[in-house]
C-alpha cells in the first residue's frame, strides 16, 4: 500500500566546492525527495516550492578564502530572507561548521501572479563550502 507522503527534501553537497562572494551553492544530490510541492533537479542551486507553510534548514561546513566574515544566507525569489542566515568571523584556512533554520510561508499562486518561491544558498563571501546539507518539510 502507497501511502500519501508530506513533501519533503533532504539534498547535499558533500564534496569540497569553491563558491565565490554572492555566488551560489549546488547540491549534488538529493538523499530524499518525497511529495509534489517541492521541486529539486540534482546538481542544481535551486529549490522551488509552491504553496504551503515549509521549515527549512540548512548545515555546513565553510572555509573563508581570506580572514573576516563568512556565512551562508537564504535566498528567495533573488531577496535575502530575514534571518536565515548564519555568519563567523574567520582566519583564512580554517573551517567553521554554520547552521539556521526558518519556517517560509508560499501564498497560492493565481492564473496573473505566481508566488511560487525559488530559494537559493548564497555564500556572503568567498570560500570552500564543504558538507551542506538543505532540508526543506512542508508543514502545511
Amino acid at each position: 500500500m502507497i501511502c500519501n507522503q508530506k513533501s519533503a527534501l533532504t539534498t547535499v553537497a558533500t564534496a569540497a566546492q569553491t563558491v565565490a562572494a554572492n555566488g551560489f551553492v549546488g547540491f549534488s544530490t538529493n538523499n530524499l525527495l518525497t511529495g509534489v510541492s517541492i521541486k529539486h533537479p540534482a546538481g542544481s542551486t535551486s529549490v522551488n516550492l509552491i504553496q504551503g507553510l515549509y521549515l527549512v534548514t540548512l548545515n555546513a561546513d565553510i572555509t573563508p578564502t581570506a580572514a573576516g566574515d563568512i556565512g551562508l544566507r537564504l535566498i528567495r525569489n533573488g531577496m535575502a530572507v530575514p534571518g536565515a542566515e548564519a555568519t563567523v568571523t574567520g582566519a583564512t584556512g580554517d573551517t567553521y561548521n554554520i547552521s539556521f533554520a526558518t519556517l517560509l510561508r508560499v501564498l497560492p499562486s493565481c492564473c496573473v501572479i505566481d508566488n511560487n518561491a525559488a530559494l537559493q544558498v548564497q555564500a556572503t563571501a568567498a570560500g570552500t563550502i564543504s558538507n551542506a546539507s538543505l532540508s526543506v518539510v512542508k508543514m502545511a
